[in-house]
């Protein structure tokens, strides 16, 4: 477990790290000039809060990870409660699911998803 503590810890510092850096940028880059400048520089931002956005995302779960480590709760599935390979942990470190619950559930969704589509097309259709 220490490896992988070791591997989210740096995860951490680096998402820390290039967070502070996109703010710093920003502060720095208040100087706009004509339109196309400004629609440029509004796109960026936009696209950096939605990456600040996913980044804050990964934070919480390394963070909730690393309260499971201390906590001797991490390397179990949350969903069946049997232990998640080692191997799994290593190639994700978030995986909060063994292989197989996650598996199902995204079967699941997928199946959901592909229901939904098929339910608004026949509705469509008859519409028409």
């Amino acid at each position: 477990m220490e490896e992988i503590k070791r591997l989210l810890l740096e995860e951490k510092a680096k998402l820390l790290s290039d967070i502070r850096e996109k703010t710093e940028n920003n502060l720095k880059n208040k100087d706009i000039g004509d339109a196309i400048d400004s629609s440029v520089e509004e796109q960026e931002r936009e696209l950096d809060l939605l990456l600040q956005d996913r980044e804050q995302v990964r934070l919480e779960g390394i963070e909730i990870a690393l309260k499971r480590i201390e906590s001797d709760d991490f390397g179990y599935c949350e969903e069946c409660g049997e232990d998640i390979s080692k191997k799994r942990l290593l190639a994700v470190p978030l995986a909060r699911m063994c292989i197989n619950c996650q598996s199902n559930i995204e079967r699941s969704r997928l199946a959901q998803n592909a229901f939904t589509r098929a339910d608004y097309s026949s509705q469509v259709l008859s519409e028409e």
